[in-house]
């Protein structure tokens, strides 16, 4: 494992992608349809928010392998971003340069967890 000031920077780093992945999420979905029999806007909101959720609880708790868990379910939830930006692009809610914003931001929250991982141990 590295030492505890690479680990908190790896955290901090995560984090703040993990802000810019909200922003960039609720701004693409300002404008998309109230009536979405779907509610892609709200699905999407609801999984980033989640993500972020996890992410800030498993970057405060003491155990590594408890850390570790959660880190893997915001990795799932950022699988769900992808598929629902990419779902609302198809249905044209999210224009080229939104569904862009929001994947790029989805691949800085991913490289940062990664950091954070390998600081970690890694996973066995």
């Amino acid at each position: 494992m590295k030492p505890n000031k690479e680990i908190l920077q790896a955290k901090i780093d995560a984090r703040h992608y993990s802000r810019e992945l909200i922003r960039d999420v609720f701004q693409a979905t300002e404008h998309f349809p109230k009536n979405d029999p779907e509610r892609i806007a709200s699905q999407l909101r609801k999984k980033v928010l989640s993500a972020s959720s996890f992410l800030a609880h498993g970057t405060v708790k003491h155990d590594v392998d408890e850390q570790k868990q959660d880190l893997l379910i915001v990795m799932g939830e950022l699988r769900e971003v992808l598929k629902f930006i990419t779902i609302a692009h198809h249905l044209r809610y999210a224009t080229d340069l939104e569904k862009s914003k929001v994947r790029n931001s989805i691949s800085n929250v991913i490289n940062a967890l990664d950091k954070l991982v390998i600081s970690l141990g890694g996973f066995e």
